[in-house]
């Protein structure tokens, strides 16, 4: 399969301290697999053995880790030294290569069931995002709305959550086209100063409002859990514990 995987993998995960205080948050323990771990598995399983990782916080711990389970010659290991004041626009610009190519972009303070990826693997458009369309939509929610045509057209946590479809789970699938302009704007938002603070959602709005097409994959019901606090960490825990 030819699509390159990004994953983030920089934060330290204020709000889980202690737990992080001598470990990244990707390589907190679900279901007795570390997160990151856990994810590179499921991706190798389905043919994806490209993997760019943005690491930082804890960097060589998380590299060590990844290179004791896979091969050395699957991963390009990138840093970003500013981790500590830079939000996750930054780690995506610093995944960007020479050669636009299709990209599956992953956070890797994700737990998911292997069936998340077969669907958003198997979805025919050449972009989609990822969309959990049950469950409440509060203030932290990066909530997703759609267009007349079903479309993605806008993706942010301010979005009044009556007119939101769902929220966005952390995982999309981008063509090489689309990559091309995510990346150029990436590089002018963060360029001009609010890049830095931003969540990448903000560039990829304004790749969809320059006329590229993002659909929804709706994975409703499917086990997934982005992790931020120690309940979502109980909650993860519960719902993978005979994963081994």
């Amino acid at each position: 399969m030819s699509l390159r995987v990004v994953l983030l993998a920089a934060g330290r995960g204020e709000r889980l301290r202690p737990l992080t205080d001598a470990r990244p948050k990707a390589l907190l323990d679900v279901g007795g697999v570390p997160l990151l771990v856990r994810a590179v598995r499921e991706l190798a399983a389905r043919g994806l053995t490209r993997f760019t990782i943005v690491d930082g916080y804890l960097g060589e711990m998380l590299r060590a880790a990844l290179l004791e389970h896979f091969p050395e010659a699957w991963f390009r290991f990138v840093r970003n030294e500013e981790w500590a004041r830079t939000n996750n626009a930054v780690s995506l610009q610093l995944a960007r290569t020479e050669d636009p190519e299709p990209i599956l972009l992953l956070d890797g303070d994700i737990a998911f069931a292997p069936r998340v990826i077969d669907r958003i693997l198997e979805d025919p458009h050449p972009n989609r995002l990822g969309v959990r369309t049950r469950g409440t939509l509060g203030a932290e929610e990066m909530k997703v709305r759609l267009g007349p045509d079903g479309r993605v057209v806008d993706i942010g946590k301010s979005i009044d959550p009556s007119l939101a479809v769902g929220e966005s789970i952390g995982i999309e699938v981008f063509s090489a086209a689309f990559c091309a302009r995510l990346f150029d704007v990436l590089d002018r938002r963060i360029g001009e100063g609010p890049g830095w603070s931003e969540f990448y959602e903000a560039s990829f709005v304004e790749v969809i409002r320059a006329g590229e097409f993002v659909h929804p994959v709706d994975l409703d019901a499917l086990p997934c859990v982005e992790i931020d606090t120690e309940e979502d960490l109980e909650r993860a825990r519960s719902l993978f514990v005979a994963d081994r």
